[in-house]
C-alpha cells in the first residue's frame, strides 16, 4: 500500500544526488583536497608500494607490514568520515570535519568491524566446506595449485553457496550498510545503525545495486587502464629492477590518484544520497 505523499516527487532520484554532489565538490574543492590528499591519497599511494614487498623475500617482516597496512586502512576511514562531515555543513568548513572526523571514528570502527565480523561468519562455510573436501587450504592461501580434492561434494557445495552469497552480499551492502558512516555521523545510533539504513533504501534498493555495480566497474576499468598505460610508459622510460622501483613509484601514485578521485565521488555521493532519503522518509512520514 502506498503511502500518502510517497511519490516519485519524494523518493530521491539519482540524478538529483548527482547534481548535488557535482556541486558540493566544485563549490569546496578547496577543502576537499587536503582532507583526500591526506586521508585517501598518501594511505593508497604507500598501500601500493608496500605490497609488492609484502611478496618479496624478507624485505620486510611480514607483522611491520600488517601494522602498517592497519593504520594507513585505519587512516582512510578517517578521511572518508571527514569528507562526509564536509559534505553535510560545507559552510562550517573543513576544520570542522575534521574534528566530527575525530569525535566519530571510534563508533564508525566499532561499526565497520562488526560488519567486517558478520560477513567473515557468512563466508566461512566456504573455507570449512573445501577444507572438509580434501582440498590444501595453505597451498591456496600461498597462491599455489592446490592437489585435487577427495570428495567432490565438498567443493560442489562450496560453490553453490559461493553463488548464492555473492548476490546476497550485494544487495545487503547496498540496503544495509552503504549509508553506515552517513548514519554514523548524523544521527549517532549503535546497532540500530541497519535497521536505519534499511528503511531508507526502501523502494530504491535496485538503483543503489545498479549505481554499486556501475561504480565498481567503471572505477576497476579506470585504475586498471592507470596501471597499465602508466607503468607501460615508465618502465620504458625508466626502467629499473627489483620489488619497487622509481617506475613503480610512479605508476602506483598514478593509480592512487585516480582511485582517490573515484573515492571522493564515491563519498561524497554517499552522504548527499543520505541527506536525499533521510529527507524523503520525513516527507513520507509527516503526510501519512
Amino acid at each position: 500500500m502506498q503511502l500518502p505523499g510517497e511519490t516519485a516527487d519524494v523518493i530521491a532520484t539519482m540524478s538529483t544526488v548527482w547534481d548535488r554532489t557535482t556541486e558540493f565538490l566544485s563549490d569546496n574543492l578547496a577543502s576537499v583536497t587536503p582532507i583526500a590528499l591526506l586521508g585517501i591519497f598518501v594511505p593508497l599511494t604507500l598501500l601500493g608500494n608496500l605490497m609488492p614487498l609484502m611478496k618479496s623475500d624478507g624485505q620486510i617482516a611480514d607483522l611491520t607490514i600488517g601494522v602498517i597496512v592497519l593504520v594507513l586502512s585505519l587512516v582512510t576511514i578517517w578521511g572518508g568520515i571527514a569528507i562526509t562531515a564536509l559534505a553535510f555543513d560545507p559552510p562550517a568548513g573543513r576544520s570542522a570535519a575534521v574534528a566530527t572526523a575525530n569525535r566519530r571514528f571510534l563508533p564508525v570502527l566499532g561499526i565497520s568491524l562488526l560488519t567486517a565480523l558478520i560477513v567473515l561468519v557468512l563466508v566461512m562455510p566456504i573455507g570449512v566446506a573445501l577444507g572438509m573436501s580434501g582440498m590444501d587450504m595453505t597451498a591456496l592461501a600461498a597462491g599455489r595449485q592446490p592437489a585435487p580434492p577427495t570428495n567432490a561434494g565438498g567443493v560442489r557445495f562450496a560453490g553453490l553457496y559461493f553463488l548464492v552469497l555473492v548476490p546476497f552480499l550485494l544487495w545487503a551492502y547496498a540496503r544495509f550498510v552503504l549509508l553506515i558512516t552517513p548514519i554514523m555521523v548524523m544521527e549517532r545510533r549503535g546497532f540500530g545503525v541497519y535497521g536505519r539504513a534499511f528503511v531508507l533504501t526502501r523502494r530504491i534498493g535496485w538503483k543503489v545495486i545498479g549505481l554499486i555495480l556501475l561504480y565498481a566497474i567503471v572505477s576497476w576499468v579506470a585504475s586498471a587502464a592507470a596501471n597499465t598505460v602508466f607503468g607501460s610508459v615508465f618502465r620504458l622510460l625508466i626502467g629499473g629492477e627489483g620489488a619497487v622501483t622509481l617506475a613503480s613509484v610512479l605508476t602506483h601514485i598514478v593509480v592512487a590518484a585516480t582511485s582517490t578521485i573515484f573515492s571522493v565521488l564515491a563519498t561524497a555521493f554517499v552522504a548527499k544520497l543520505y541527506l536525499a532519503t533521510r529527507d524523503a522518509r520525513e516527507a513520507i512520514v509527516e503526510a501519512a
